[in-house]
């Protein structure tokens, strides 16, 4: 019998219900977001600028650098 290889050798958060839950926020801030920004645009009494460029430019960033650090690494190898 032969020992089972590890097809994700590079995964950098082991456990699958935090990389969920991680990926779920980020998606969610990344659909309201530009929901906030269509609705701040679309509105003369609102203004959500400042705290919406902030928090979609944090926003931004932490998912490249969790789609590059945490779900690439994360894609099974080639056999």
């Amino acid at each position: 019998m032969s020992t089972p290889t590890n097809e994700t050798p590079n995964v950098v958060v082991q456990n699958p219900q935090v990389r969920k839950v991680a990926n779920v926020v980020l998606g969610i801030a990344l659909i309201v977001f530009p929901a906030a920004a269509v609705l701040d645009g679309a509105s003369a009494d609102l203004d959500f600028s400042q705290w919406l460029i902030p928090a979609t430019a944090v926003t931004s960033f932490l998912a490249g650098v969790f789609g590059l650090a945490v779900t690439t690494p994360n894609v099974p190898a080639k056999s």
